[in-house]
């Protein structure tokens, strides 16, 4: 588990109650908006009410010259193909120009890359395969601004080439008829953090000359659902864009998007970023993920509604293939931990196996870095070749890891929290040996980033009335993220099973006030808190409909025991670092050497089945706070020795006691000796 600590924000109180008696909204969310930094009425109204206007697509460098081009060939019904991208942003960029320059009667087609056969952008032999078909101009969206060769390839050919892309360039932009990219050097236009269908969505209003504002009820539902999708920044522009975005979506009349509501549970719930990012996303990325996208591009641009229910059908039936893939490597992966428990200690996590789905293995690093809290990298290997997918945690440079590996890789790229790469079968455990070498050098200390909370609440004076404000705050995500809440020393009153038992839900007491929290992910056994202990809980809020009309539900994010310090997240992490080689002067060495009545007292603990493996901060609570990192030398020790070990019982993994045949001298274990040295 990661020990993070916990930061919440204290806002001023009496600017918060100001500003709820100036623009008449609730204290809570006046609260939230000052710490916020909106504590005049002025950011506070322009922030809740107004929209951040659209800016004029052609400030985006190369904007006229991919209009003029588009029109050209527009006006001379020269053949036109879209290249899009197999995630959901450059599916709804692809769907989104495809379906304006077919109003404006192109002969437009479209093309999306296959995740498997053809990987990743443009390539010269998809260029070719165009040029063969007789296209003369293709367009790119979500991609194609690395693709230099192949601008170089396609004017070889004699077809153009318009880019349109907002991901970082290369140190040369490719040659071709324009480049329209934010993220360029030149560019000067004020939205930085669009989309690929945001950059899709102001190619559109530039091809019609006209304000963007002015499509956002046509287009705005593509345009959102690719924003929220690929986690952009929820701020300014793109912030209206996805506000007028959920209204399009919500009132749909496209058949393909009103099938998969329905799917989803939606069909007469509100949409909201969440809905995109749980729902929407999620099915529409299997496609890609699991076979082709382009049974998710065909949905998004159906009209006929029983044909889009057959697509919904089919990307439902991929979404739980994807579902059982991302389970079985899951599975697999945590069985190969198990069986080498010196792996789990290190600080880069490697787990490799026999034709893991690529398209899963991403979404497998980032529920392993979820678990474990440090970097994870999950490799498929096919025919001696190893792809890899890697995630990191806030802090960790992945894309540099890999980068000091390169010797020993085929192929790799990505940036500092996500990376790809390719590798010989047999080169696998040297680069995972390099790879903790790398982090032991650069990183010797790596503490996670705090949990960040919003403000404190208190069940006995939080109404339904205030967390109905919170709407307010909407859409929320990237850069303007859903409230997040601490709760003080509460008491759990009860803890209950929920979907067979997979989690849990616990209510929770504070004076006179009480509430229903869900915690995803842990079941009742997993959970090492019980009736009648004291804890605080990181939640957010939210309203339901129950039998006697709206009621306040929380869903906890963390939870850890009542008033436990930071200090403990500290000294995690210098043991983790003391652990894998790091050097400590001889006063924070001393900080992790337990004594001996210590490690008898957390033996004896085990032997009641009271250390849960999973969650140790109920333990450094007990034994003390300033203890923990003795604790964790003290459990490495008794594992050392053979004297414990984890066992799991009913989903529950615990430290268990090993029959022994005699006495072991405590301090022969290696992690005490070098503690000691």
């Amino acid at each position: 588990m990661t020990y993070r600590a916990w930061q919440v924000k204290q806002p001023d109180e009496q600017a918060a109650a100001r500003l709820a008696n100036a623009i008449g909204a609730p204290l809570l969310l006046a609260r939230i908006l000052v710490v916020r930094g909106m504590s005049s009425p002025e950011q506070a109204m322009e922030f809740l009410e107004q929209d951040a206007p659209l800016s004029d697509p052609f400030l985006m460098r190369d904007m006229d010259k991919a209009v003029q081009r588009i029109l050209q060939a527009v006006d001379e019904e020269q053949p036109i193909v879209i290249f899009g991208d197999y995630d959901v942003d450059g599916v709804t960029a692809t769907a989104l120009l495809y379906s304006h320059l077919r109003g404006m009667g192109a002969n437009v087609r479209c093309k999306l890359p296959s995740r498997e056969e053809d990987g990743y952008g443009l390539t010269n032999a998809i260029v070719e395969q165009l040029a063969e078909k007789g296209y003369k101009l293709i367009i790119t969206v979500d991609n194609g601004i690395t693709a230099v060769q192949e601008a170089r390839r396609a004017k070889e050919l004699g077809v153009d080439l318009v880019i349109t892309d907002h991901h970082l360039p290369g140190e040369t932009l490719p040659e071709a008829v324009a480049v329209v990219d934010p993220a360029r050097a030149d560019d000067t236009s004020p939205c930085k953090t669009l989309s690929g269908a945001g950059v899709a969505f102001k190619l559109c209003a530039a091809l019609d000359g006209c304000e963007p504002e002015l499509l956002l009820d046509f287009c705005g539902d593509l345009a959102a659902i690719g924003t929220v999708a690929d986690v952009m920044v929820l701020q300014g522009e793109n912030r209206t864009i996805v506000k007028h975005g959920l209204y399009a979506l919500q009132n749909s009349e496209r058949p393909g998007l009103l099938a998969l509501l329905e799917a989803c549970g939606l069909g007469d719930k509100p949409v909201t970023s969440e809905s995109i990012s749980f729902a929407i996303a999620p099915r529409l990325n299997a496609a890609g993920r699991m076979d082709s996208a382009v049974s998710a591009l065909q949905l998004l641009l159906c009209e006929d509604e029983a044909r889009a229910q057959q697509l919904t059908d089919q990307l439902v039936a991929s979404n739980i293939a994807r579902q059982e893939a991302e389970q079985r490597i899951m599975a697999e992966a945590e069985a190969q931990l198990a069986a080498d428990p010196a792996r789990q200690n290190d600080r880069v996590i490697l787990v490799w196996g026999e034709d893991y789905h690529p398209g899963v293995i991403g979404i497998v690093a980032s529920r392993l870095v979820e678990h474990y809290g440090k970097p994870v990298i999950v490799i498929s290997v096919q025919e001696g070749e190893g792809k890899g997918s890697g995630r990191s945690v806030p802090g960790f440079n992945l894309h540099k890891a890999i980068s000091a590996c390169g010797d020993l890789l085929l192929r790799f790229g990505g940036h500092a929290l996500a990376a790809g790469l390719s590798v010989k079968e047999e080169n696998i455990p040297a680069l995972r040996k390099a790879l903790n070498e790398f982090a032991a050098r650069e990183y010797p200390v790596l503490e996670s980033p705090p949990l960040e909370l919003d403000v404190t609440v208190r069940l006995d004076t939080l109404t339904v009335q205030e967390v109905e404000g919170l709407d307010y705050l909407a859409p929320c995500g990237n850069g303007n993220p859903a409230p997040l809440f601490l709760l003080e020393n509460a008491l759990i009153e009860g803890v209950y099973p929920v979907s067979d038992g997979r989690h849990c839900r616990l209510r929770l007491r504070q004076g006179g006030g009480c509430l229903y929290a869900a915690y995803f992910g842990v079941s009742v056994a997993q959970l090492p808190y019980q009736t009648g202990d004291r804890v605080d809980a990181a939640i957010t809020l939210s309203i339901y409909q129950g039998k006697n009309g709206p009621q306040l539900s929380g869903r906890i994010r963390e939870l850890r025991p009542a008033g436990l310090p930071a200090q403990t997240a500290r000294q995690a992490a210098l043991f983790d670092a003391f652990l894998h080689g790091s050097k400590l002067p001889d006063r924070q060495r001393q900080e992790l050497l337990p004594q001996r009545a210590l490690i008898v007292t957390l033996y004896r603990m085990i032997q009641k089945g009271e250390v849960w493996a999973q969650d140790l901060q109920p333990v450094f609570a007990k034994l003390g706070p300033e203890n923990t990192g003795r604790i964790l030398a003290g459990l490495t020790a008794l594992t050392q020795l053979g004297l414990v070990e984890i066992c799991e019982t009913g989903g529950a993994k615990k430290y268990a006691p090993v029959p022994v045949a005699q006495k072991q001298d405590l301090f022969s274990a290696p992690i005490l000796k070098a503690l000691e040295a």
